[in-house]
């Protein structure tokens, strides 16, 4: 057997432990050998004071997985939000070599409430997108829609046919039909506007 450096596969990567829910006191650190050979753990710790675990060494069969108590003993105030580690040492079956080794860092806290969602993250809503949301349903969506999308309003209308009329009109100086001229310069005029309620009624 090639004696080399292996992954250690420790879950979790981190323990929480929070000063007023006593259920976490005591939590779990799963060990797994992924290989077809057995090998041997070590438990070490940064302040073994604090802690207690439980079997902090033994073995582990090939393709197998053992589970670690770790229990904390100083759950007090004074130790909140200091962090401390534990690492965990892995070697061969037979020769003892380290061949490995992982840590994990734990952290008491004061309360098991302490993730909190930073107030940025949160946006506050457009109003067209409020004005969707007050509708009860699809249908309703649709009824406003098409009020709204019915065609053009009745003024435009009046305007486009008082300015076709305006257009008919002559504007010589020298006919005399029914008493109506219009200037050449208003018939412009007329037309401009006429072109723009025509634009406007193609719109809808």
């Amino acid at each position: 057997m090639t004696e080399c450096k292996i992954p250690v596969f420790v879950s979790p990567q981190s323990l929480t432990f929070s000063l007023d829910e006593k259920s976490s006191h005591s939590q779990i650190i799963t060990l797994f050998n992924p290989y077809d050979f057995p090998v041997r753990f070590k438990v070490f710790c940064t302040c073994t004071k604090k802690y207690t675990v439980v079997e902090p060494e033994g073995s582990i069969n090939a393709s197998s997985r053992v589970d670690i108590v770790v229990r904390h003993n100083a759950p007090a105030p004074a130790f909140c939000d200091i962090r401390d580690k534990f690492r965990i040492q892995m070697q061969y079956y037979t020769t003892k070599k380290v061949i490995g080794h992982k840590d994990v860092e734990t952290v008491l806290v004061r309360s098991s409430n302490h993730f909190e969602l930073p107030a940025e993250n949160f946006k506050q809503l457009l109003k067209c997108d409020s004005i969707i949301d007050s509708y009860d349903n699809e249908s309703e969506i649709r009824q406003s829609y098409s009020k709204n999308a019915s065609g053009p309003n009745f003024t435009t209308l009046i305007m486009a046919g008082v300015c076709i009329c305006g257009l008919l009109l002559p504007s010589s100086e020298d006919t005399d039909v029914l008493k109506f001229r219009i200037s050449f310069n208003l018939k412009l005029a007329l037309a401009f506007v006429l072109g723009m309620t025509t634009i406007t009624i193609l719109q809808h």
